[in-house]
Parts: C-alpha cells; structure tokens; sequence
C-alpha cells in the first residue's frame, strides 16, 4: 500500500510538473503550442507506457493525464492566431484557410478526454480511452500538420 501511495504521487508530481511548465512560456504563439503540443506528448506517452504495461496502471494518473489533455486541446485554437504561420512551425497554412474544422477538432478532443476519464478502471479501458483520444489527434496532424522528413 505504501509503495502504491508513492508511485501515485510521484506520477501525479510528475504529471503536474509538466503541465505547470506549459503555462510558463513565451508570448510567442509557435513557442507556446509547440509547448503544449510536447505536454500532450508526454501525456500520451505516460498513458501508452501504462496501457502496454510498462508503468504500472494507475487509474489516478490516468485520468490526471487525460484531464491535462482536453485542458490542452481547450487551449489550442488560441494558439494559432492570424499570421502565426510564419517561422520554425510545422503547422499547415490550411489550418488558417480551414480555420472553424480545425477549431471543431480541438473541441472535439477535449470532449473525448473529457468524455473517457471516468470510464478508465483498468488497463483494459485504458486502451480503449487512447485509442479514442488519439483518434483526435491523427485526425487533425494528418490534414493541418507538416510531415517530417
């Protein structure tokens, strides 16, 4: 019980750390969503050690996680304001020529993350809470994101 106790803080310390370090940013609209862009990173990465099991499961966490992420997606459509497409971005000039679908897809990922964590009890519905929320999140690098070469 104890050990259990200290493996959910230390993963509560650690998600909160990096969410705290998104709101401790630049102006500079690019810098602050590649920021938030990292943290969903790492939430995701987080979430998939615990549902491949390679961390421990956590339903805490978990949830913790997913919450850092629709408060994220909330955040995103701010994030790309006019004329922000100019220097070291990866983000498509559509997302500015389709704005309202690209606006419609963060909604939608924060209703999904929203939408899972309470439903997350196991590693078993943890599996199924990524592979909705990561729906999202391919659903929109596909059409609005540079690919990497």
């Amino acid at each position: 019980m104890v050990v259990m106790r200290k493996t959910v803080i230390a993963a509560l310390t650690v998600l909160i750390a990096s969410g705290l370090g998104v709101l401790a940013q630049s102006n500079d609209p690019i810098t602050q969503r590649q920021n938030l862009m990292k943290n969903n990173q790492e939430q995701v990465r987080a979430l998939t050690g615990m549902a491949r099991g390679q961390a421990p499961f956590n339903a805490a966490a978990a949830q913790a996680a997913l919450q850092r992420i629709a408060q994220n997606a909330q955040q995103i459509p701010a994030l790309f304001p006019a004329g922000s497409h100019q220097g070291k971005t990866a983000a498509l000039p559509a997302i500015w020529e389709r704005k309202a679908d690209f606006d419609a897809r963060a909604a939608k990922l924060e209703q999904d993350a929203k939408a899972v964590q309470a439903s997350i009890t196991d590693q078993t519905s943890l599996q199924a809470a990524i592979q909705r929320v990561g729906q999202n999140c391919a659903g929109c690098h596909e059409p609005y994101r540079r690919k990497e070469s």
